[in-house]
């Protein structure tokens, strides 16, 4: 229990030092062609739903990651997208397996945080993503996301009408 305590200080200074840096917004510019989704997938299992965000803003499905993170990962469980659990992560953040390290290589143009409840593992995850725009649903990670849309979790149709409404004031699509 100490050891879980200390790693998680060490992972919220590891938060912290990453968002003292500039976020890199004067890079948000053009069309978008990757899109990263970040859930919580015990929650919320069926992300099917949040595909139909990618068809909205012209992204094609193989230019579509998804990431989740659960409690515990299971051996025997077939699991439908590459998940993560405080396992996959080390002291300060140090990352342990190939899935979420090839995740966090990648460059996205945006990155969706659709995750409402704080979550230490989820908003590190977030903040090493490298994109110029992260767009959340939780006014709780309001300083890991450059764009916050306070949507009922459950009603994709209204996040997805909201994305599409500021991703076109922001001349992204």
């Amino acid at each position: 229990m100490i050891f879980k305590g200390l790693k998680e200080k060490s992972i919220r200074k590891t938060i912290q030092k990453v968002l003292s840096k500039p976020m890199g917004l004067d890079k948000c510019e053009g069309v978008l062609h990757s899109l990263a989704i970040i859930i919580d997938y015990d929650k919320l299992v069926d992300y099917k739903p949040l595909l139909n965000i990618a068809k909205a803003i012209n992204i094609s499905n193989e230019n579509i990651f998804i990431l989740g993170y659960v409690d515990k990962m299971y051996k025997n469980v077939n699991y439908l997208i590459p998940v993560f659990s405080d396992s996959s992560i080390g002291m300060n953040g140090k990352i342990k397996t190939d899935e979420l390290g090839s995740f966090l290589k990648r460059e996205y143009d945006i990155v969706i945080n659709y995750f409402t409840e704080p979550n230490i593992y989820l908003e590190l995850v977030s903040v090493l993503s490298k994109s110029s725009l992260k767009v959340g649903i939780s006014e709780k990670s309001e300083a890991i996301n450059n764009l916050v849309l306070k949507v009922n979790e459950k009603d994709f149709s209204q996040f997805n009408s909201e994305l599409v409404k500021y991703l076109t004031i922001l001349k992204r699509i």
